[in-house]
């Protein structure tokens, strides 16, 4: 069986809301809750963090929590999750890319990431949802391999007029990779696509690497701003 690890990038520096991985749910910050949520999924062998910020390094410190300090200078969390994983001393097969603002993700959607690796070398998550959804979902078109052909903020597929309502597939930005490619990896993440559309995955595609991805049964509250996680607490998540 394939050993997997877990590396949570957090970083402070966040603009639509800062230091939002240090928004307090349930008496803990937020990405010491996703950390648990990976702990206890029974899926990986280790969790790490992986941070450039002095406060979250010096927090993890006091929470005993493994953390791995990265260098400022990334583009995305993919980029920060290989550095970290290049430190790892232990042996490992699977590295999840976990967001640190994910902190209501079902245990068992790790199991369905980490399950989703096949031939390719990266593997991620979806879930269908009918009608037109914001440019902060991503939307991704599958082949008939269950390959990731194109991800976009915008509402792809297109609906022609007449059509029945379109299903999209919406993603969910987690991904697990194979070490080999983790740990050679050479892409800046600045290919046009990816700056573009910002959204690191599309730079994998630019360089002809091919992305499973795996269905999941729904959607998971998303936390870009300050009033999501007042939904959350409405809608009794926390």
């Amino acid at each position: 069986m394939a050993k997997a690890i877990c590396i949570i990038p957090a970083r402070l520096e966040s603009s639509r809301f800062p230091n939002k991985i240090l928004a307090d749910i349930q008496g803990m910050p937020m990405f010491e809750r996703v950390y648990h949520i990976a702990q206890v999924s029974g899926v990986f062998s280790r969790v790490f963090i992986a941070s450039p910020n002095p406060e979250i390094l010096e927090l993890c410190d006091q929470l005993g929590i493994v953390a791995i300090e990265t260098s400022f200078d990334h583009p995305c969390g993919s980029s920060r999750v290989f550095e970290a994983a290049r430190s790892v001393q232990e042996d490992w097969d699977i590295v999840v890319n976990l967001q640190a603002d994910q902190p209501f993700l079902p245990t068992s959607y790790l199991k369905t990431l980490v399950e989703a690796v096949g031939p390719n070398p990266i593997a991620t998550i979806a879930y269908e949802e009918a009608g037109e959804k914001d440019e902060h979902t991503v939307k991704v078109i599958r082949n008939k391999k269950d390959e990731g052909v194109y991800f976009s903020r915008y509402s792809i597929p297109y609906a022609v007029p007449g059509v029945s309502e379109v299903v999209r597939l919406c993603h969910l930005g987690l991904y697990a990779f194979k070490k080999d490619f983790a740990m050679s990896y050479m892409g800046d993440f600045k290919s046009e696509l990816a700056l573009q559309e910002s959204l690191e995955q599309l730079d994998f595609i630019h360089h002809g690497y091919k992305i499973d991805v795996a269905i999941v049964p729904h959607s998971v509250p998303e936390v870009n701003i300050p009033e999501d996680l007042v939904l959350a607490q409405k809608l009794g998540l926390f």
